[in-house]
């Protein structure tokens, strides 16, 4: 799950960091013409002023078009010898607009249609519009009428629609950019046939257009231009391309960008024949296979990035004969064995990212023997510790590093000295690799040029410097270790993690002046105590407060100036009081966990809460019942934990509209009346959910905001350290890799699953329960609740439900824990359980079940006699409790020696007790001292009764008399 965060998380940024590159390279392009032609053409004139006026203009970038010269207007170029307009460049300029400000974009781009008044524009060669807003209208199809245009560039303009075959009109055209950058509006290609008309084209891109409709047949088509030389279809949703190509005519081509397609097919290895090729990028396909030894044919690849696929096996030898290499991306794919000490000649690299990956071995100094160059260093193994990393400890580098990344590697103990040898370091994650001690004080003061620092999950150990000065929009992530002191005083951080260190003390006030921009902060699992300084409401550009697990007390101060906060976890403290009515006014919060504290009141002061997604009360003293308004006012709660509280009266009908809620725990409270029939109407729990649930988009929208601008520094730090290659993926990947551990700690909470407590980490939206344990329902379980297929885990024990277990809860397919404990259910266990196959968790103890105990499927595992306990009319493995078989049909020749013996029975019995009586009662008539002897025996036993009592009745008496 947490891998879907991350990829919806990164393909926000791609989006944002590609819009960059295409600014950037209009920078390089824009230019206001001037020339010696003094005027133009009157027709041509005209046919701009009506272009001019079909579009709103809020900038005032078309200013100038006023007068006869129109050769003199911004963006207009025209032949120096005849006058006519040969070029028209009003692509945005940069300067004008902030990607990350749609209002700003939208007052400096034009807006409106295009004119079909530019058609007298006849010599036109030249034609841009790119990064303006046409308001998600088609591409005119008059455009293809430009008989003339050798330039074309359409890209990030808003367009949307079918992109017109007319197009292929334009035979001499040699650079045509049709780029989108809306993900639901893209330009749709139902096919590229009309393409083969371009027989000039040498620059085709058209990122983001929509293509699934040519995903069979687009190489057919781009096969038949032999002067291509860049090709650019990434994220056009193509899914087809061929293992093998037998004719190759773009021989000439030296860029391919099929990067975010959803291919998953084999590795194409017609693309390692093509000697021409400089840049490739296959990233984000699902490709699989390995990397063939052919790869050594591209003797002129400067930049190869293979980053996210499935690409198995060994890295060939081979790369080493790259010589021209710069680039080598291959993280986040499954490629095993020992990295080839050939990497050690590529003289030319300066990024190399092998990250994620399989590789076991050991890398040591040979691997980096000539990388003088390189600037980026990117190594990790998804395998526990079967990667060594072994330079040892007086390794002085023939580099000097921008960035390093090494994770899941054995290193030494000690911290690397041989990083006092780079002076240049902007990012440093050495993550999970064992160091341990204390960490240099010459390392720290780096901290000026740090804009990344990752040491996670490591053993450092010491106190940590009590102010430092980091790079303005720094991360660091310093938790999992064993630093001790007080909270440390970082200026210039957005994204601060100390989560899991031992850490203590109280918060001090003057923290928040000294990290006033800070986006996110963990101080979680240390051992701070205190109150919650009321200076926290100063950081205003804070998303996410993570103070779970320590030892803070008092009440929540007031946050009202947190505009933007959406996370906010207080778990596990010793906090008390109302939750503030404020909390929610103006924060847009989605996430609220107060579990573990002494808070009480009602839940009024959430009123205003509608955004919440997650809402975790438990364990605290709140009272009273469920306000109706939850379920109707909260319409985007996915998660409701109120267990372990003093919650009373019945549980509302309106939490069954809630259309995301796919956690209910209401255990633990004195809950009554009957369960609401409505729960089966919990949509989410019937129907199947997405990898990504709306709590982890929004998340990763709302996180976005200030994130973005952090990644930005970092990625801009690596496209600069990549000048000239496809740093566009390189950098989104490096930019992102150390958010994991951030989002990790907003999505963990604590469920009561299987009998015992656990701690779901990441998987929350995997997550289906209804657990209503300990609370005082009755009547019968809802036939309803049996359409939840999605449904994990249901706990009703503990209550005073009555009748049976309804007969369709084999109904719930997806069930692993099943707990009816404790109450008053009655009938036979039904048949229908058996079908329930992923069950591993099931108590029916202490109920009046009666009838044999299935046998079936999983229930032979079920070997433990208590889950069955408490219902003495139950029989059968694994009780000791025998079922009867049910008798033979007797024959009429035993069924007649049947009644034979009853009959005997009977009459021995009568005879008996007749026989038996006259012995007794014959004997006292007969004999008359018998009898005499007999009734005196029982006159002395009467009188000896009736002295005893009396005598114990006056002693009683006696001590009851007063004095």
């Amino acid at each position: 799950m947490i891998t879907s965060i991350f990829t919806h998380f990164l393909l926000l940024f791609l989006v944002h960091l590609f819009s960059n590159e295409f600014i950037s390279l209009q920078a390089s392009e824009f230019v206001s013409y001037s020339t010696n032609f003094t005027t133009c053409w009157e027709i041509e004139r005209n046919a701009l002023l009506k272009f001019k006026e079909g579009l709103q203009d809020p900038s005032g970038r078309l200013s100038s078009w006023v007068g006869n010269y129109c050769c003199t207007w911004s963006g207009v170029r025209c032949n120096r010898q005849t006058g006519h307009v040969t070029k028209l460049d009003l692509g945005m300029p940069p300067i004008s607009f902030n990607i990350n400000d749609p209002e700003a974009f939208d007052s400096a781009s034009l807006q409106g249609t295009i004119s079909p008044s530019l058609l007298d524009l006849k010599y036109l060669h030249y034609l841009d519009l790119s990064w303006n807003y046409f308001e998600q209208s088609p591409i005119p199809n008059f455009i293809g009428s430009f008989t003339k245009l050798e330039h074309l560039d359409l890209s990030y303009a808003s367009f949307s629609g079918l992109v017109p075959p007319h197009l292929g009109n334009l035979s001499n055209l040699r650079y045509l950019d049709l780029s989108s950058h809306s993900l639901d509006q893209d330009p749709l290609v139902s096919d590229l046939n009309w393409i083969h008309g371009l027989s000039s084209l040498e620059l085709l891109r058209l990122k983001r257009a929509n293509l699934i409709f040519a995903s069979t047949s687009w190489l057919q088509a781009i096969n038949k231009l032999p002067s291509l030389m860049e090709l650019d279809l990434s994220f056009c949703g193509l899914h087809d391309i061929p293992t093998s190509l037998p004719i190759l005519n773009f021989s000439s081509i030296q860029v391919i960008d099929l990067s975010l397609n959803d291919f998953n097919s084999p590795l194409p290895g017609w693309l390692f024949n093509i000697s021409s090729l400089v840049e490739l990028d296959l990233s984000f396909n699902g490709f699989s296979g390995q990397i063939p030894s052919s790869v050594q044919n591209l003797n002129n690849m400067r930049d190869l990035v293979l980053y996210k696929n499935d690409l198995s096996g060994p890295l060939p030898i081979s790369i080493g004969n790259l010589s021209s290499l710069e680039t080598l991306f291959l993280s986040s794919n499954q490629l095993n064995g020992t990295i080839p000490e050939t990497i050690g000649q590529l003289k030319k690299l300066i990024m190399l990212g092998l990250s994620s990956n399989n590789w076991g071995g050991v890398v040591s100094r040979i691997h980096f023997l000539h990388l003088n160059n390189m600037k980026v260093f990117l190594l990790s193994s998804v395998k526990e510790k079967s990667l060594v990393f072994d330079v040892g400890y007086d390794w002085i580098p023939p580099f000097s590093l921008n960035l390093i990344f090494i994770k899941n590697c054995q290193m030494n103990s000690k911290f690397p000295i041989w990083l006092q040898t780079q002076k240049e370091l902007k990012i440093v994650e050495l993550i999970e690799v064992g160091i341990s001690g204390y960490v240099p004080d010459w390392f720290w003061k780096l901290s000026p040029q740090v804009e990344k620092l990752s040491l996670h999950n490591n053993k450092l150990c010491g106190e940590l410097p009590r102010s430092l000065q980091f790079h303005s929009h720094s991360f660091v992530d310093l938790s999992f270790n064993l630093f001790e002191g007080l909270v440390p005083l970082f200026s210039g951080v957005n994204m601060l993690s100390l989560k899991n260190n031992s850490l203590s003390g109280p918060i001090p006030a003057n923290f928040v002046d000294a990290m006033l921009h800070l986006v996110f902060m963990d101080l979680s699992e240390n051992y701070f105590n205190g109150s919650i300084p009321s200076s926290i409401n100063k950081l205003e550009k804070l998303e996410v407060l993570l103070l779970q697990n320590n030892e803070l007390s008092g009440k929540i101060p007031s946050m009202n100036r947190l505009n933007n906060l959406w996370t906010l976890d207080l778990s596990n403290n010793n906090l008390f009081g109302n939750i503030p009515s404020s909390l929610c006014i103006e924060s847009p919060l989605i996430h609220l966990k107060l579990n573990g504290n002494n808070f009480y009141g009602k839940l009024s002061s959430l009123r205003n809460c509608t955004n919440l997604g997650t809402l975790g009360l438990a364990n605290n003293q709140f009272h009273g019942g469920i306000p109706r308004w939850i379920g109707e006012t909260l319409s985007c709660l996915s998660i409701l934990q109120l267990r372990g509280n003093m919650f009373r009266g019945k549980i509302p009908k309106s939490l069954c509209s809630l259309p995301l809620l796919h956690v209910m725990d209401l255990g633990q409270n004195n809950f009554s009346g009957s369960i609401p029939p409505c729960l089966g109407n919990l949509s989410s729990l019937y129907q199947s959910k997405n990898d990504t649930s709306v709590f982890a988009v929004v998340a990763a929208d709302a996180f976005a905001t200030n994130a973005i601008a952090i990644a930005t520094t970092v990625a801009t730090t690596v496209a600069t350290i990549v000048a000239g290659g496809k740093e566009g993926v390189v950098a989104a990947a490096i930019a992102f890799e150390g958010f994991m551990p951030f989002l990790v700690g907003m999505r963990d909470m604590e469920f009561t699953v299987k009998g015992q407590t656990l701690e779901f980490v990441n998987i929350i939206d995997l997550v289906n329960l209804i657990d209503l344990s300990s609370n005082n329902l009755e009547g019968e379980i809802p036939e309803e609740i049996m359409k939840l297929s999605a449904l994990g885990t249901l706990n009703l024990s503990r209550n005073q439900l009555t009748g049976n277990i309804p007969k369709k809860i084999g109904d719930l397919k997806l069930l692993e824990t099943l707990d009816l404990s404790v109450n008053h259910l009655s009938g036979s266990i039904p048949a229908s359980i058996s079908s329930m196959t992923l069950l591993s968790h099931l108590n029916l103890s202490y109920n009046d079940l009666f009838g044999p105990i299935p046998l079936a499927n999983q229930f032979q595992t079920f070997n433990d006699p208590s889950i069955y306990e408490g219902n003495p009319k139950l029989c059968g493995a694994p009780l000791p409790i025998n079922c009867n078989a049910p008798p033979d049909k007797p024959n009429g020749k035993d069924r007649d020696e049947s009644c034979s013996e009853r009959l005997w029975f009977y009459i021995g019995t009568a005879s008996g007790f007749v026989v038996g009586f006259w012995v007794v009662f014959g004997t006292l008539v007969i004999k008359r001292s018998w009898r005499h002897a007999y009734f005196r025996f029982v006159e002395e036993t009467k009188d000896m009764i009736y002295i005893f009592i009396v005598v114990k009745a006056a002693r009683l008496q006696k001590k009851l008399r007063p004095w």
